[in-house]
Order: C-alpha cells, then structure tokens, then sequence
C-alpha cells in the first residue's frame, strides 16, 4: 500500500496542527475511500472496507478549528455555527473531490471525508448488471437504488445520468446535498441543485420541478414523507424519477416507503408505488479476492406484472420469489448474485457469506454447486 506523506506541519510555537489538504490528498495515496476524524484519536482511514486507524498523534481540538476553517467559507462557516451538522462538497486544484459532512459529538467537531473519484462511469467498468443500463433507459416512473453508506448507490446514479446525457436528448433536473458528480452537457440538458445554497430543502425544489419541464428528476436522498409522495406524483405523471434510500433490501425498502406513512394513507401509498415503481437495485460492496478493490453485489427487482400486483394486493412477502425466478428480466436476490461472484472466483467464501441476506440459504447453495468428491471446504480454499 503506497505509503501517505506527513499531514501534520509545525506552526510558530511549534505545536503540530494538521491541515485539510494534506490530510485529505493522502486519501488518494493511501487508497482510502473515507477519512475520520474525531478529537483525541489519530486520523483513521477506510481502506479497501476497514477502518484502518493512523499511528502517530491525536487529533485535537485546535486541529478541528483548523481544518473546518480550511474547508469552510464563510457562508457554510456561519451555518455550520447555527447548526449541528454540515454536508458539503469539497474541491482541490489537484482535481480531487470530496464529500464532507461535518458534526459535533460529546462538544467536540468530528469529520468524515468521503473521495469522489473522476472514475470511468460505464456501466461496464463499475461491474453493473445489465438491468441498470435498462432502468436508465425509461421513459417514465419510480427508480430507486438503495444500500447502507458506501455501498455504491451515488456513484451508480452517477452512471446513469452519466448513460443518459451520452445518449439521449433529455433535460435532467438533479437535487443533491451536496453534489458530488459535476456532469457535463452532452446530448442531455443536466441542471444541478445542491440544497442550502439552491435550494432550502429537497421537498422545497421538488414543489417546482415539474414545471421546469423536466424528463429525469434525481433526487440525492428521499427523506421525508414530503419528498417521496412528491416523487411519487412525479413519476405517475410521466418523468423519470431516480433517488436513494438507506435500506438493506427489496422488501425492507418497500416496507419503508409505506411505513413512513400514517396508517390512514399506507394503502393509497402502496396503490401508487404499484403503479409508478419501475425498479429497486439494492446494492453491497464486497471485497475482491484478488484485493484490487471492491465490487459490488446486487438485489434487483423490476416491475413485472407480478410484482405490481403484489405490492397492489400488500404481499410483499412474495416478492423474493419473483425475483428468484426473474432471471430473464435481469431480477435475482442478493443470496443469488453473492451465489455468482463467489463461484466465479471473485469473492472468497467468508465474503459472500458475510453479505448474504440468509447466510443458511447461501451455505445450502454453494454446498449444492459440488458434486462427485468435490467438497464445499476444499472449494473455499482454492
């Protein structure tokens, strides 16, 4: 692992403070995704998905000042003053992107840095099924990609606004807080609104995006009731929709959605996502077994005639059927695709299984792809 160079410098008293830059370039050295910082722990990095934490000094409160003033201007100085937490974008000359959210903890600053790569954004390079490519083809409703933090969810939105303005001649409107893809025009019209400096809130901007004639809606996040009925009416009135949630799986994200609701409005909710939902790609990043990186798994629902109809008829529970059974529209659980990646030889046994959403079901399988003398342990260990 490529080794970091110094992030701390000596001022006129000698103390050694730490400095933005520094700290967050040596994210890239160390091929790091996130930085942490928390007063009187050193820096900790999140290096190929563990937290790996930096021998040397702690940081300290002083340090906390420094840095956020590094990053601030004034105007996010002076809402950060008035408020617990800040999200922001954050840019070097060296070209190097960052998404920051800054909070405190028990009287003390904290941070946590997350690196936003200019990556290749194909579909092919960031190893996305072919079912991605496809939802981002539609012409109207309700795509949601969903996933714990870090799981690759704003970079596959990436990817498909990406897809989109290379192909078709769209007007895409996105909400984001913050941004964190700059896209540039091609055959698409792209306009980027980052809530607390475009907008106030992603229900505020969503109130008045339809009539900016809008043929993509993206939203960062969907995270009032506000957001995902507006986002709802949208995608039934012919735009495509795309947004996130932080959820584990297909039948948690729907159970999400509804739940957010007040008991009298649950079944109208569930009547117009069984209407308007054209796609739910859950997502989880697993280490490769080659340890170039991380790849990603993948649970993938699309709106059958089945499936509208089980979210219609509230059976929810029939849904991992459906998409065990899928295949030929580009649908499969997480326990299939873990399935794949571990058989193919990209993922070891211990990874897979850490990520599957049944670890007994993913034993059972990967114990039924042996035949003959074969055994799943002398599989695990090639």
């Amino acid at each position: 692992m490529p080794v970091a160079d110094k992030v701390i410098e000596t001022n006129e008293s000698g103390r050694l403070r730490m400095r933005a830059k520094e700290l967050l370039t040596s994210m890239k050295k160390k091929e790091a995704s996130d930085l942490y910082l928390k007063v009187g722990l050193p820096p900790s990095f999140r290096i190929h998905g563990d937290v790996i934490r930096e021998e040397g000094p702690a940081v300290t409160g002083d340090d906390m000042e420094t840095i956020v003033n590094d990053i601030l201007n004034e105007y996010q100085r002076k809402r950060f003053d008035e408020r617990p937490d800040l999200d922001l974008a954050y840019a070097l000359s060296e070209g190097l992107r960052y998404r920051i959210n800054l909070f405190r903890q028990q009287g003390q600053i904290g941070m946590v840095a997350r690196l936003v790569e200019d990556e290749d954004l194909s579909f092919e390079k960031l190893h996305l099924p072919d079912a991605v490519r496809e939802l981002a083809e539609l012409r109207r409703g309700l795509v949601l990609l969903t996933g714990a933090t870090g799981s690759g969810k704003s970079t596959t939105l990436a990817a498909m606004v990406s897809y989109i303005n290379q192909k078709f001649c769209r007007h895409i409107m996105t909400i984001e807080d913050p941004i964190e893809f700059v896209h540039v025009d091609g055959k698409s019209v792209i306009n980027q609104r980052e809530v607390g400096f475009d907008t106030e809130s992603f229900a505020d901007a969503l109130r008045h995006v339809v009539r900016q004639s809008p043929d993509v809606i993206l939203i960062g996040e969907m995270r009032d009731t506000d957001t995902m009925m507006t986002a709802i009416s949208a995608a039934e009135t012919g735009h495509v929709v795309l947004s996130t949630l932080h959820t584990v799986d297909v039948s948690h994200t729907l159970d999400r959605i509804i739940n957010y609701f007040p008991d009298h409005l649950k079944n109208q909710v569930r009547q117009e996502l069984g209407l308007s939902l054209e796609g739910i790609v859950c997502m989880r990043l697993l280490r490769r077994r080659d340890r170039e990186g991380r790849i990603p798994s993948t649970e993938i629902l699309r709106a059958t005639p089945s499936v509208r109809k089980a979210i219609l008829e509230g059976e929810l529970w029939r849904l991992k059927e459906l998409m065990q059974k899928g295949a030929e529209v580009g649908m499969h659980t997480f326990n299939q695709d873990l399935l794949r990646l571990y058989r193919d030889g990209i993922v070891e046994f211990d990874e897979a299984l850490a990520s599957a959403s049944n670890p007994d079901e993913f034993k059972l399988n990967a114990q039924g792809m042996f035949t003959g003398t074969d055994s799943l342990e002398l599989f695990q260990q090639r």
